[in-house]
């Protein structure tokens, strides 16, 4: 009994913004209908799952309303596999039924208990944790792809929870872990693989306090195993796309028709100069309504919908200006090149989401901008302050609007 009194008592601030999630999660399912456990009618991830129990890589049928890669008069699911690999234990029994819903749900609940631990053990307290937290899932769109499993809102909701999982279990020098996840994470969106320095650099820094004496060599030595699990997930990737489509870094995107109706393909760096202004975009004001119309195409100013991305490039360069923060510089520097990057490589690909509220794409660096903010923010009164006024002024937004697109649009 008090194992378990003592359970509750240290995962407060995790059961506190779980908690939170779930209830405004409801609320917002309440509003649109859009339930964790209503039949998800864009499955592609579980007819993959499925089509692989029954021997075949392909779909066997063409399904109009998915995004499905034709190659070689055969119909294959075009994203990144790994979101099969969760359904697979679960097509043996739900056929192409799978409960995806709830799965997602469930990987929300772990990133968010997992997010809290990370921001604590990157400094700050536990109730500017819990603020913190919040703001992450409810105040950059986050939201908006939890509140269904339809298959473009699924993988990114898993690469977000694994990103985050990847940074935890860095953070405590669980290496095997840490790389696994995020090996995962790149089997749902492969471009996070670009973020392997960042992970590196924070597993180091916690392997190295736990043991001083060993030297970078010694360590890599001494847990070569660590790399197990990316090595079998990457080589998997490589087989699957080999058998595909003859390559190994292909995973059907490219074969959309989407994309072979233009001689440009998918990505090119004349999609930049259409896309980067869309990232300053404000909604359109209807004069004769006196409304804004909320619209689910294209993207919204990236400061309006996600003002923790904002506060967190204003707190780490206030920081990295001071002398306490020169230890970490370099690291935050790295984060926020990296994160430019990937902004510029999303910029040159032909969409920026699709049908969607705010910045869908962008929300892949979220993760690592946040662990960013953990590390620089002052865990003062003033500041927590400001997290909570945040935090009530971007889960408001986003839960109106993702409640008007998905009532109002769908």
């Amino acid at each position: 009994m008090p194992s378990v009194k003592r359970f509750f008592r240290d995962s407060l601030p995790n059961l506190c913004a779980a908690g939170c999630f779930l209830l405004v999660l409801a609320v917002v399912a309440a509003m649109t209908g859009r339930w964790a456990w209503d039949v998800n009618g864009y499955h592609s991830y579980a007819l993959q799952a499925d089509a692989w129990l029954h021997g075949r890589l392909d779909l066997g049928q063409d399904y109009p309303w998915l995004e499905l890669a034709i190659y070689q008069g055969r119909y294959y699911v075009s994203f990144p596999p790994f979101p099969s690999y969760v359904l697979l234990p679960f097509s043996l029994f739900f056929g192409t039924a799978t409960p995806d819903g709830l799965i997602s749900l469930c990987f929300s609940l772990a990133g968010i208990w997992m997010c809290v631990n990370l921001a604590i053990k990157a400094g700050q307290s536990p109730v500017h944790a819990v603020l913190l937290t919040l703001c992450l899932y409810l105040g950059t769109g986050y939201l908006f792809l939890a509140l269904t499993p339809a298959v473009w809102f699924f993988a990114q909701t898993l690469c977000f929870n694994l990103c985050v999982m990847a940074l935890y279990f860095a953070r405590t020098a669980r290496g095997g872990w840490s790389l696994t996840c995020w090996a995962c994470a790149v089997g749902c969106r492969p471009m996070v693989l670009i973020y392997l320095p960042v992970l590196i650099i924070v597993l180091w820094r916690a392997y190295n306090e736990q043991h001083p004496r060993d030297s970078l060599l010694s360590a890599v030595r001494k847990h070569l195993y660590w790399a197990a699990g990316p090595l079998i997930l990457g080589i998997s990737y490589m087989v699957l796309n080999y058998l595909r489509f003859g390559n190994i870094f292909e995973f059907g995107h490219n074969y959309l028709p989407e994309f072979q109706r233009v001689s440009t393909g998918q990505f090119d760096l004349s999609y930049f100069t259409v896309n980067f202004p869309l990232l300053f975009r404000l909604p359109a004001w209807d004069s004769e309504t006196g409304c804004l119309i909320i619209s689910p195409f294209d993207t919204y100013l990236f400061a309006l919908i996600n003002p923790l991305s904002v506060i967190a490039a204003a707190v780490c360069l206030i920081r990295s200006l001071r002398a306490e923060g020169r230890r970490d510089r370099l690291f935050i520097a790295l984060i926020f090149g990296i994160s430019l990057v990937y902004i510029f490589i999303l910029c040159c690909h032909r969409t920026l989401g699709g049908w969607q509220f705010g910045n869908r794409y962008l929300k892949d660096v979220m993760p690592f901008v946040f662990y960013a903010l953990c590390l620089c923010a002052p865990d003062t009164r003033r500041f927590r302050s400001l997290t909570g006024i945040v935090l009530a002024f971007s889960a408001t937004l986003h839960i109106v609007c993702t409640v008007i697109t998905w009532n109002y649009w769908w």
